[in-house]
């Protein structure tokens, strides 16, 4: 009796350590999986907050790369550096780029005009030197102006006269109806050094 007492007595005592030992685990593995559970979470702030400062570094090099490219276009004549020259003749417009009867295309320009710091001339120009292959095409031109770009007009019983942008557009205007005076426009550096109508 005695040894069935001592035996129930220390089932007891160690059903209680048991308890005692699983209540006191149980904090110690809810933590762990606590952590567990925000590991992941933290981990994936960590990459987000690496991740946007790449796509916003993207984002921001290509807007800057197109105005670039934009401010460059817009900065420059449309066709090389050079001599280039034509008649001013908007009666002859269909002839513009055809073959002459001395066996070059002719370089009419038949439309146009200043606006702003632009000169759009409308039609065929030459190079100057020739060069049968260097004739632009067809169609309207932009050339770039700036504040040293000379206007000068030429012929006449006074001789070259430098005139102003808004006068030299005024002539340019006028000379498409004149039956062929000549224009002839010097362009460096993508913009036009000096342009000249002359008789």
């Amino acid at each position: 009796m005695k040894n069935k007492l001592l035996v129930m007595m220390l089932t007891g005592c160690v059903l209680t350590m048991a308890v005692g030992c699983t209540s006191a685990e149980e904090p110690t593995v809810g933590t762990d999986t606590g952590f567990e559970e925000m590991a992941p979470e933290f981990a994936t702030e960590e990459t987000q907050e690496e991740a946007a400062p790449e796509e916003n570094t993207e984002t921001s090099e290509e807007p800057a790369a197109e105005a670039s490219e934009d401010t460059q276009q817009s900065a420059s004549s449309d066709i090389a550096d050079g001599t280039w020259s034509a008649y001013l003749d908007n009666t002859r417009k269909d002839d513009a780029g055809k073959v002459g009867e001395a066996g070059e295309p002719m370089s009419i320009i038949y439309d146009g005009g200043v606006e702003g710091d632009v000169l759009n001339v409308v039609g065929v120009l030459g190079p100057d030197p020739y060069d049968p292959t260097g004739f632009t095409a067809d169609g309207s031109h932009a050339l770039k102006l700036t504040d040293s770009t000379e206007f000068v007009m030429s012929g006449g019983d006074t001789g070259p006269e430098t005139v102003t942008k808004d006068e030299f557009g005024e002539h340019f205007k006028n000379c498409l109806g004149s039956g062929g005076l000549g224009f002839e426009v010097v362009i460096e550096g993508g913009a036009v050094k000096k342009v000249t109508i002359s008789a």
